[in-house]
């Protein structure tokens, strides 16, 4: 096949001042395409008109099709893409280098005491001080930075988030060098320098071509070898630069391979500007229906209607036309066998304070089942375990197991529902099976063939319990997740596995207390994702925003590291003007559900806000959430706690 060395003759004699932009500083062949640059020395491969898989690579980038690490095809919704900083010209130990940053399996911090392959991206990694215009610029990348730096991931979701962070951080940068550089430049026709540390383009018109030279950015001009002007002056044919350097094996875990989601398939341009820049962890706010793809992802994407999956893919048995029913009555059976209200809560010394609101809501509720949405379009399951299941047993022994149980678990799982949620979330019962499993005696392998359903022993519904919770991320050794006389940790404190036969009042009550809080803010993000789909729809970034802005810090909804509070914060601040901003969102939230009481619909300032209209809108706002709660899931909701008193 020919090249463009046999194609074109070199004249070495030719100045770059009298190339315009339809000449070839450089030209190359590829296929029946010509491919000519008026300012660069290199013709890049294009990759364009195939139809291609838009998906993480092993890297956690997008491969060949990736405009941040590979030229692409020019697009007018777009355009600051050829501003993007190219990593060879950055080389560390210059700042920018960090955004090409790629972590390694030893760069995860572990979490003390836990058996599970989860950790944190280590401090020296996640470099804050070089990020701050990402701090000025877009909460979206702030809240990426601080949930790389205490959020409990797998090294897998920690390989993604790290390199949707960075592609959030080279979009804004090209974004302000185009407008304050490379836009001003394309307006008044003078030629500029190129400069080489941007990504550049290829693009098919000459006036772009025109544009894109003028203004000192990389292009490449695609034609059709039938078009080449016979007067095209030529200074060098050379070779395609091939894409060598550029990962595109999918990711593997030892020998088994775990591929990312096909996000995208198709041909290049704006499709596939577009969906780069849909980042993984970004696509939770899809209606719960919506199923894009049954492979394994590290987004959050919802079931299709029809038989529900569980967390290993596998449809769950029914007996019968059995389904879960709304809460008509108010008792349901407990651990111990003896009928629990489920409205209230339990008299026990390791409950914290109730939140004189939220308890009176409980109360006045109408648990009418003809009120609920039936048939349910929100997974009504438990986002966590309920905090009244984990002290069900009692038998000090339990009690440990339990407890021991769940904090083992906790880093995982919150970080699995905060960005990759099970398809279905658990039931009480597989909640109560997980929490009760017993560490192994003797190693068994958690791949052998599973045993009859109705045969199954304690030990094996909690092995079970657990493959179905965490699948492919529960150690395969004895499948158990804390050792007998180890720790585990809460909240910076190491806790002995031992203690907790007799565990002090106050540790537990933290314990339930982080429980209530992170079930009530995971159960109000899946309301709010249907009843305001509209607004997810229209502007997630700034509905997650109005969200996360309910609740102080800035991990989004996410409290598992931080050290424990010692006052009461945010919605429930024990001052007025403390916890203003954070009921004024709330009540900004609610006010897109329907039937929002009037109450709720005036703004609050610091001109309105007295003790009395404070306590009213607090009561209205937690009556109408857990009514609405109610009315969808058929559950009384997990609502937030006073914190527990100190002593």
């Amino acid at each position: 096949m020919p090249n463009a060395l046999t194609l074109f003759k070199l004249n070495c004699t030719l100045s770059d001042s009298w190339l315009q932009a339809f000449d070839a500083h450089a030209v190359a062949v590829q296929g029946n395409l010509v491919i000519t640059t008026p300012n660069m020395h290199f013709v890049p491969e294009f990759h364009h008109f195939e139809e291609e898989d838009l998906q993480a690579r092993a890297d956690g980038r997008f491969g060949v099709i990736d405009c941040f690490q590979w030229p692409q095809s020019y697009d007018d919704s777009f355009c600051h893409a050829v501003c993007i900083p190219r990593k060879e010209a950055f080389p560390f130990p210059h700042p920018l280098h960090w955004a090409w940053f790629t972590p390694s399996q030893d760069d995860p911090k572990s979490i003390p005491g836990n058996s599970f392959p989860v950790g944190t991206l280590a401090p020296d990694k996640d470099q804050p001080d070089r990020g701050q215009i990402i701090y000025s610029r877009l909460l979206c990348l702030r809240h990426a930075i601080a949930r790389l730096k205490s959020h409990p991931l797998t090294f897998r979701d920690l390989l993604i988030f790290v390199t949707n962070a960075q592609r959030l951080f080279l979009d804004i940068y090209s974004y302000i060098g185009w407008v304050l550089v490379a836009q001003p430049h394309t307006t008044f026709g003078v030629r500029h320098e190129v400069n080489l540390g941007w990504m550049g383009g290829f693009v098919q018109s000459s006036n772009i071509c025109e544009k894109l030279f003028c203004a000192g950015i990389p292009a490449w001009y695609i034609h059709a070898s039938a078009y080449i002007p016979p007067q095209m002056m030529v200074v060098e044919p050379v070779l395609l630069t091939r894409l060598d350097h550029i990962i595109i094996a999918m990711y593997a875990e030892g020998r088994k391979i775990r591929p990312f989601e096909v996000i995208y398939c198709g041909q290049g341009g704006r499709n596939h500007h577009t969906h780069i820049r849909h980042l993984y962890a970004g696509t939770t706010h899809q209606d719960p229906e919506s199923d894009k793809s049954s492979q394994p992802s590290s987004s959050s994407s919802r079931p299709a209607p029809g038989p529900k999956l569980s967390a290993v893919g596998k449809a769950p048995k029914q007996k019968g036309k059995q389904r879960h029913r709304p809460y008509s009555i108010e008792t349901r059976p407990a651990q111990s066998g003896e009928s629990r209200d489920k409205w209230k809560d339990p008299d026990t010394p390791f409950f914290p304070p109730p939140n004189l609101h939220w308890e009176g809501a409980m109360k006045i509720v109408v648990k009418d089942g003809s009120r609920v949405r039936i048939p349910y379009v929100i997974d009504w399951g438990y986002r966590f375990p309920e905090p009244a299941l984990l002290l069900g047993p009692k038998l000090p022994e339990c009690l440990q197991l339990y407890l021991a149980n769940w904090l083992a678990a906790r880093p995982l799982w919150i970080g699995r529902v905060d960005h990759d949620p099970p398809r279905t979330y658990p039931t009480p019962q597989l909640w109560r099976d997980f929490l009760s499993s017993v560490p192994s005696v003797q190693p068994q392998s958690s791949k052998g063939k599973e045993p009859d359903r109705k045969s199954l022993t304690a030990t094996e519904k909690g092995k079970r319990a657990m493959r179905d919770l965490f699948g492919d991320d529960l150690l395969e050794t004895q499948g158990d997740i804390f050792s007998p006389d180890g720790v585990v940790e809460f909240r910076g404190e190491q806790v002995s596995i031992a203690s907790l036969a007799t565990p002090p009042s106050l540790l537990v009550q933290k314990i339930t207390w982080e429980l209530f809080e992170l079930g009530f803010r995971y159960e109000l993000r899946d309301l709010d994702r249907y009843l305001a789909r509209g607004c997810w729809n229209n502007n997630a970034v700034g509905r997650e925003q109005l969200l996360h802005s309910i609740f102080p810090g800035e991990a989004g909804l996410v409290m598992w590291s931080e050290a424990f509070l010692s006052e009461n914060y945010g919605l429930w601040n024990n001052t007025l003007m403390g916890c203003l901003p954070y009921l004024e969102n709330f009540r900004r939230l609610l006010c897109d559900w329907d039937d929002v009481p009037p109450c709720l619909m005036t703004p609050l300032t610091s001109d309105n806000f007295t003790d009395t209209y404070s306590w009213e809108v607090r009561r209205m706002a937690a009556t109408f959430y857990v009514q609405t709660f109610f009315d969808h899931f058929g559950r009384p909701p997990i609502v937030p706690h006073s914190l527990p008193m100190q002593s």
